[in-house]
């Protein structure tokens, strides 16, 4: 392909995921098997624009006062690459697949730059996203809104023991692995070239998993121990259910529960794969079918549905489909999911609440209404229990510098994890 093609074709995908909610990972993947002619090299590059003008999408619909695929790429060449307007009319000519000829509007926004945009959208967030991010970071959020959408994210593991054979082993196939800091479970592989992990007979034989840090330590620190009664509550694709089985050494009793079938189906191969076992239970709407273990579980685990902002830096175009209104909606869903799951708690025994998210209304919000309503639940420090094998010392010391008392805020600028937010507590005897 040329390198107009190329461009006329990131236009093209980028206007489908306009028209669309899939993953923009999906939406490209379907466009090469489409596209048989585009060899790795067209798809990578392809891929490597449409990603970019996603993440910069806010103000590159700003500076060509359009959001249309052919207006995002046109603004990333010219004020992100800084390809001149000569450069761009040679690629824009019209002949054969390159894209047509740039009309007098599309000239007049390039030769006019990005003129005085507001400072919110240098971050490539939503305007309201940006306001939280001020109310919780300070002076030091635009640092926390580049990291969360600028850079493409690391590919972390989380390995099913000693993590050194692997890192060597890895080594050897030509990779550049790295011992995570905080997880002693965690190996971390460079964005680029992407690794085909699952590919790796490490993976085949379920001695790993692809798991981010973030997702490890919330996993881990919920406290789960050998001969437990453990419920995940929200156990969505199963990450944290087999990180949860991990620290249970194999002895106890783990119950994985979700409203979604497909969800639980999809942690069946991977409790297979990983040699683990664990009761599957779909929940009714409104959380029925857990009622034989309210007042029994030592720990539960509640993985709330979130906006899933703490993952933008992977899916940066889930970022300009939020909406503030959903954002309340969810909070009100986490809010009653958790209060449905705290009942499984016995007295004694420990609760866990988590998002992927960076978003405050989901996060200290929600566990402040829980806590407001549920004075039989005591907070329990974090630094209590980063006192775990699953945890590093060097990590542990600085993840008690960051933490609150009982609630950890991770995010990429922060821990150089994805956005995760855990708060722990203990029902009082």
């Amino acid at each position: 392909m040329t390198p107009a093609a190329r461009l006329q074709s990131a236009s093209d995908i980028l206007d489908l995921l306009a028209k669309t909610r899939r993953p923009a990972e999906e939406v490209l993947k379907d466009w090469g098997r489409n596209n048989r002619y585009a060899g790795s090299k067209d798809r990578r590059a392809i891929a490597d624009k449409v990603y970019q003008c996603l993440r910069a999408r806010e103000r590159l619909s700003f500076a060509m006062d359009s959001s249309s695929g052919r207006s995002l790429v046109l603004g990333a060449l010219h004020f992100l690459d800084g390809v001149s307007l000569s450069e761009i009319d040679a690629l824009y000519n019209g002949e054969g697949y390159a894209p047509a000829k740039l009309s007098v509007a599309e000239r007049k926004r390039l030769e006019a730059g990005d003129g005085e945009a507001p400072e919110w959208l240098e971050s490539g967030l939503p305007e309201f996203v940006v306001e939280r991010l001020k109310g919780v970071y300070g002076d030091g959020w635009l640092k926390e809104a580049e990291a969360l959408m600028l850079p493409r994210a690391p590919i972390d593991l989380r390995v099913n023991g000693d993590r050194a054979p692997l890192i060597a082993g890895l080594e050897m196939l030509g990779y550049k692995p790295q011992p995570t800091p905080f997880s002693a479970f965690g190996v971390r592989l460079p964005a680029d070239p992407p690794p085909n992990v699952r590919a790796l007979p490490a993976f085949r034989q379920g001695t790993i998993e692809i798991q981010d840090e973030g997702s490890q330590l919330a996993g881990f620190l919920a406290g789960a121990k050998p001969g437990m009664t453990v419920v995940d509550y929200c156990a969505g694709g199963g990450g944290k259910t087999l990180a949860l089985l991990q620290a249970m050494q194999g002895e106890g009793r783990l119950i994985a529960s979700d409203v979604e079938k497909t969800r639980l189906n999809n942690i069946k191969p991977r409790l297979t794969r990983a040699g683990l076992e664990a009761e599957l239970r779909q929940l009714g709407p409104d959380g029925e079918g857990m009622e034989d273990l309210e007042g029994m579980a030592d720990l539960v685990l509640v993985d709330a549905p979130c906006s899933g902002s703490g993952v933008w830096r992977r899916r940066p175009e889930t970022a300009h489909r939020l909406e503030e209104g959903e954002v309340a909606r969810l909070h009100a869903l986490q809010s009653a999911i958790l209060a449905r799951a705290s009942r499984l708690v016995k007295p004694g025994g420990l609760l866990a609440y988590a998002t992927c998210s960076i978003l405050p209304d989901e996060n200290e919000m929600t566990a402040d209404r829980f806590e407001a309503d549920h004075p039989d639940f005591a907070p329990r420090a974090v630094a209590e229990a980063l006192d775990s094998a699953a945890v590093t010392l060097e990590g542990a010391d600085t993840l008690k510098n960051i933490a609150q008392g009982h609630r950890l805020r991770l995010s990429p600028g922060t821990s150089q994890t994805d956005g995760f937010f855990v708060s722990l507590y203990r029902r009082k005897p």
